[in-house]
């Protein structure tokens, strides 16, 4: 049985959001998982977006800056939470727990009895879901449920999905989970014979509500651009409110990590921009200018102006 997903914002100013009424079953389910990983969730969970542009209430400049540099830094950590799951391969990692699903990389499998992936707390609005059967010779279907978890462990929201033969896909688009942590649990009756697959989770675009916050920002700084006569004085392009350093190539994703800029690297381990280079897990640009506050948009990377 499918069940459709209703998620809501508490109210039009606030980055968390809690969800409508979620199916019985799938939620209570998640809900055993956190508890029985609880270390784990607790650790890499929700707490780390919590707060984020709450205080954002449109005319406020102050305000509103605030939104843009609480929501940079606590990307930033989730930035190496994404990191440490992107680079941790298949099956191997956290056997007695569940696995990190990673950012917008597929990550594959064999389902014999029971799995569990845990993503990173949602900095966006949406996030996509998509699971393959590549194989296998199980002939009972693959059940899965995906939960969306608060900081307390309770599940915001859930749908229910099967794989089998005929049915080899899911594919689906999650609206308002921003600061909500994504589980998805897998599932057949225990026998040797199993489900092939891959999956992957991709978070989408900065939240909306930090857009008009990073917009109301720089134009409260408008009236003070005056005062800086040299907005980028540690190189890069300066675009009108920021500093503009590069972008990442098509088919990658920037981030920063211990203040470095980074993208993650084509298939392969390819790092197509001219001047990076793999370092045994993604592709190294360079380091953000000392003393700058640098931060990701759009898959750009910038760092703040008039530092």
């Amino acid at each position: 049985m499918r069940t459709a997903i209703t998620v809501s914002l508490i109210t039009a100013s606030m980055f968390l959001s809690t969800a409508g009424v979620a199916h019985a079953n799938g939620a209570s389910s998640c809900q055993s998982e956190w508890v029985k990983f609880k270390s784990f969730f607790d650790k890499n969970g929700p707490k780390i977006a919590k707060g984020v542009c709450q205080l954002f209430a449109g005319d406020d400049a102050a305000k509103a800056q605030k939104c843009v540099d609480d929501f940079e830094k606590n990307k930033a950590k989730v930035d190496q939470i994404i990191n440490k799951y992107n680079n941790t391969a298949g099956d191997s990692a956290w056997k007695t727990g569940p696995r990190g699903l990673g950012e917008d990389r597929w990550k594959s499998g064999t389902l014999i009895a029971q799995r569990t992936f845990a993503g990173a707390p949602v900095m966006s609005d949406t996030y996509r879901l998509e699971l393959i059967r590549t194989g296998g010779k199980a002939k009972k279907a693959m059940r899965g449920t995906v939960c969306f978890l608060d900081e307390n462990g309770h599940a915001a929201a859930s749908t229910d999905f099967t794989i089998d033969k005929r049915r080899t896909s899911f594919n689906r688009t999650f609206n308002n989970v921003a600061g909500l942590t994504p589980v998805i649990l897998l599932s057949k009756p225990l026998g040797t014979d199993g489900h092939k697959y891959k999956i992957k989770g991709a978070s989408g675009g900065e939240p909306e509500v930090v857009k008009k916050a990073r917009k109301r920002a720089q134009a409260g700084g408008a009236n003070n651009s005056n005062t800086c006569n040299n907005p980028c004085p540690k190189g890069g392009k300066y675009d009108g409110a920021n500093c503009y350093i590069g972008s990442a190539p098509g088919g990658t994703k920037a981030f920063i990590y211990h203040n470095n800029y980074y993208y993650t690297p084509l298939p392969g381990n390819r790092c197509p921009l001219p001047g990076s280079g793999f370092d045994g897990a993604n592709c190294y640009v360079k380091p953000a200018p000392k003393g700058t506050k640098p931060f990701i948009y759009a898959n750009n990377w910038y760092y703040k102006s008039c530092p």
